[in-house]
């Protein structure tokens, strides 16, 4: 025992004993001075080893592994110590070397005292912890699972070292264990934060958790992700040579032997690549080497099974909307008192009538309903806010019933604008009452409220609204026996209570006369936009309020936009009116005149959209005004560019060759590429070809030094029609086009622009059918400036018997007949006035039918083993 505590004194001895100064240097200069003698000192460039200069003469013989091992130890180890000979053994640049010298000899430590010594623990303990606190918070591994298996189609197993046991949907997968599909199957996983990872066929992946961040492997295979949104932490998917970074996205990753290609169908993903970083939108694809290439979205993504719940889905939504469709809406109205209550300083006024009943009857249909139907509860097992911690659907609906019961028929926003640069805007909202208790049951559901749970609420009247109690945060009701105001902006409040008793300022301006004049012809949901006020405030330099002229957007003065049932279908109603005659971009629409490009529409066309502008030429001078608004400079550009285009005039060879009439088309099968049609009136046929031919000859120069595919431009004659067609190894399809009494008429086939010629011929086209020429608003004019019309109902039952489509199952042909046999078309119509811009539609003009969303799945299936144009 005592010579174990003599050997812990020694040794406690040695570690405490400082040796003196210099000493160490001195040993470490023995020590290589011995390997240096024991080195072939023979070498006829460098006998002995001093410094710098004498490593980097050895260098040469050293890159040719011929020193002898001792003198190669010493230039590795030199090496090592030395940056300046490490670059020039590299082959970089040589530096200036001082000369190699001994280190200055350390100083005598001080004694250190027992506080420094203390000091120094509590930095070393407050440090430990924070690396704790760090390890616990970023870099600690949750106990649990990390994923749940939800569905199976084939087989999926555990890759383990021995054995590969299969997986059964209700199964766990741990931290970072390896799961892989087998051949034709596929599989649903549920992470832990409630993202879904769909798995393709033959893909391999693990989870692992560190902290709040989730990160996904994938070793091989195809993938698409639904990202749940987060408040925490995030969610990384990585391959073996790329990582996405995303929250609250679906996007789909595919991994293979050539790299890995990222694809976004909702939100937006960032992705990290070595130094390259790249943030990716909707429909976006990005691919880490070009061996991996792009291909469509809908082809990347047609392997999910999902479309068979898709379209059961939007069947059911389809059999929602119809039940929601007999539930008594509120009537329209025909006066406001709301309107004549506001201050001649209003901007923004939008109103629709008290909803709180129509809303009730409405969730107690779909409770209904969700009783029927197995995948309406299947949705809503999924998409119900219970699930993922917020409150009851049936809870909010019944107090926003409770609350509407105080309210009048109308409940109305809007927003003061104050003159001055830089004012913001004071928003509020406001309703009559129609009885009394309204404050009782306001401060009522307060207390119900846990502590904490939003916002505070302020209660106020007219006798305590200028108190200095409103500068607390929070949110500020006026309460009136006949009405009341809520605002995040306690000013407003006080300023409209100030000006309540100026009854009818609003009414009296322009704006307030045209929003009186929508409520006279009755108005359902109704948004006005003072734009002549707005801008006022929100220009506030030269440069901007120039930009602003020269579009002649300055010009604007009203927006008033109202929707409406009239006898069961729905009318959109907008007008923009100006100060003066329109002008600058808002002058390119044209005023109404009969249309011509619709001719060679056929009326089994899916979509539509024609319109009418002012000349190309006056167009093409706007453009050039906006891009610059110093003439000199502006002309002096345009000089530059068409001297690259052997001096082709922009305006005259190419703008004045046009016609104002223009029309694109959806007209004919959507697969394997979609039946466009591009009509444009032409004036000057030939000049117009001249053109494209110098611009394309162009732009194969330019692809010619950029060793890029050139464009093949060719003309064939038929009879007496000349045929164009424009090829490229680059384009996804080809370009056909031919000039027809006055018109430019294009499609991705010769035989599509054919067809067109024989709609014109035979007078059997989209302007003449008589269930097209129903939808346009009567009491209009005879003409339409522009119109967008959409009929994509009746083609989705065609979409299934596609050649080279997956043929869809019973159940999907179902839903997509329960989906397409009620869709109705719809249009949106235009007129270009002397001072303003109207639009209409009926049949709901921007509204989207259920039916109209199932075409993305089923281009999806179509595109499923369709073979991909041939490049030439």
């Amino acid at each position: 025992m005592k010579q174990e505590l003599r050997l812990d004194d020694a040794i406690t001895a040695v570690r405490d004993e400082e040796p003196p100064a210099g000493a160490a240097e001195a040993a470490a200069g023995r020590v290589w001075d011995r390997v240096a003698q024991a080195a072939n000192l023979a070498a006829a460039s460098v006998e002995t080893i001093r410094g710098c200069a004498d490593v980097q003469a050895l260098l040469g013989e050293h890159r040719q592994a011929t020193l002898s091992g001792p003198r190669a130890l010493l230039v590795e180890d030199h090496l090592k110590e030395c940056a300046a000979c490490r670059a020039a053994f590299r082959g970089g640049p040589r530096l200036a070397i001082l000369p190699w010298r001994a280190t200055t000899a350390p100083a005598q430590r001080a004694p250190q005292s027992a506080r420094r010594y203390a000091v120094a623990a509590a930095a070393l303990l407050a440090t430990g912890l924070a690396g704790l606190a760090v390890q616990r918070s970023f870099f600690a591994v949750p106990s649990g699972s990390r994923a749940a298996v939800q569905s199976v189609s084939g087989v999926l197993q555990r890759v383990a070292a021995e054995e590969t046991p299969a997986l059964q949907p209700g199964q766990e997968v741990g931290e970072a264990e390896s799961v892989r599909t087998a051949r034709g199957s596929r599989a649903h996983l549920k992470l832990r934060d409630g993202s879904i990872v769909e798995m393709g066929e033959r893909a391999e992946l693990s989870v692992s958790i560190r902290g709040n961040d989730t990160t996904i492997r994938l070793e091989r295979g195809n993938i698409i992700i639904q990202a749940a949104k987060r408040k925490t932490g995030r969610l990384l998917v990585a391959s073996n040579d790329c990582r996405v970074y995303v929250t609250g996205t679906v996007f789909s990753v595919n991994s293979g032997l050539k790299g890995s290609r990222v694809s976004v169908i909702e939100g937006h993903v960032r992705v990290v690549r070595g130094g390259e970083e790249k943030q990716l939108e909707p429909g976006d694809q990005w691919a880490t080497g070009a061996g991996m290439g792009n291909v469509p979205v809908s082809q990347e993504i047609a392997w999910s099974r999902d479309i068979d719940q898709h379209l059961a889905l939007l069947g059911e939504m389809k059999a929602l909307r119809d039940k929601l469709a007999t539930i008594r809406m509120p009537g329209l109205r025909y006066e406001s008192r709301l309107l004549g209550l506001l201050p001649e300083t209003t901007a923004v006024f939008a109103s629709l009538p008290n909803y709180g009943q129509a809303l009730s009857d409405a969730h107690g249909l779909f409770v209904e309903r969700l009783q029927e139907s197995a995948v309406l509860r299947d949705w809503w097992s999924q998409a119900d806010p219970v699930r993922h911690g917020g409150p009851s659907l049936a809870a909010i609906i019944e107090k926003v019933r409770s609350f509407s019961d105080f309210l009048g028929d109308e409940v109305a926003f809007a927003a003061l604008v104050e003159s001055g640069a830089g004012r913001s805007p004071r928003p509020f909202l406001l309703a009559e009452l129609r009885r009394p208790g309204l404050r009782e049951f306001i401060e009522s559901e307060l207390r119900a409220k846990p502590e904490g749970d939003g916002p505070p609420v302020h209660i106020f009247d007219e006798t305590t609204i200028g108190s200095d109690a409103t500068r607390k945060a929070g949110v500020y009701v006026l309460l009136r026996p006949d009405l009341i105001v809520v605002s995040p902006d306690p000013a407003a409040l006080r300023l409209l209570a100030s000006r309540l008793a100026a009854a009818g300022a609003l009414e009296r301006t322009a704006f307030g006369r045209r929003i009186a004049d929508a409520y006279r012809d009755g108005v359902g949901l109704l948004f006005a936009a003072d734009l002549e006020r707005i801008a006022a405030v929100a220009v506030h330099r030269p440069a901007d309020a120039e930009k602003l002229h020269a579009s002649g957007m300055d010009d604007l003065r009203h927006l008033i936009v109202q929707r409406k049932e009239l006898l069961g279908r729905a009318h959109t109603e907008a007008i923009v009116a100006f100060a003066g005659p329109r002008r600058g971009i808002a002058s390119w629409l044209a005023a109404p005149a009969p249309m011509g490009t619709l001719d060679f529409v056929s009326p089994n066309a899916q979509a539509a959209a024609a319109f009418l502008s002012k000349s190309p030429s006056l167009v093409f001078d706007d453009i050039l005004a906006l891009v610059n608004t110093d003439a000199a400079t502006a002309t002096r550009g345009l000089a530059a560019l068409e001297s690259k285009l052997d001096q082709l005039r922009l305006r005259e060879d190419i703008a004045e060759a046009l016609g104002g009439e223009f029309a694109v088309a959806l007209d004919g099968p959507l697969l394997p590429t979609p039946s466009w049609k591009l009509v444009a009136e032409v004036s000057d046929a030939a000049r117009l070809q001249r053109s494209l031919q110098v611009v394309i000859g162009k732009a194969n120069d330019e692809a010619a030094s950029a060793r890029r595919p050139a464009l093949s431009l060719e003309a064939e004659q038929v009879g007496a029609q000349t045929f164009h067609s424009l090829r490229s190894a680059e384009l996804p399809f080809e370009i056909h086009y031919t000039f027809s009494d006055g018109y430019l008429v294009a499609g991705p086939s010769r035989a599509l622009v054919m067809q067109a010629l024989r709609t014109r011929e035979t007078g059997a086209s989209l302007s003449h059918s008589q269930s097209f020429l129903a939808l346009f608003p009567a009491g209009r004019q005879d003409h339409v400036s522009g119109l967008v019309y959409q009929n994509l109902g009746g083609v989705l039952g065609s979409l299934s018997g596609l050649a080279g489509s997956a043929p869809l199952t019973e159940q999907q042909r179902s839903s997509l007949d329960a989906l397409s046999r009620d869709a109705k078309p719809t249009l949106l119509v235009a007129y270009g006035e002397v001072d303003g811009i109207q639009a209409a539609g009926i049949g709901g003009g921007l509204d989207f039918d259920p039916a109209t969303l199932t075409l993305p799945l089923l281009l999806e299936r179509g595109l499923k083993g369709t073979p991909r144009r041939a490049r030439p």
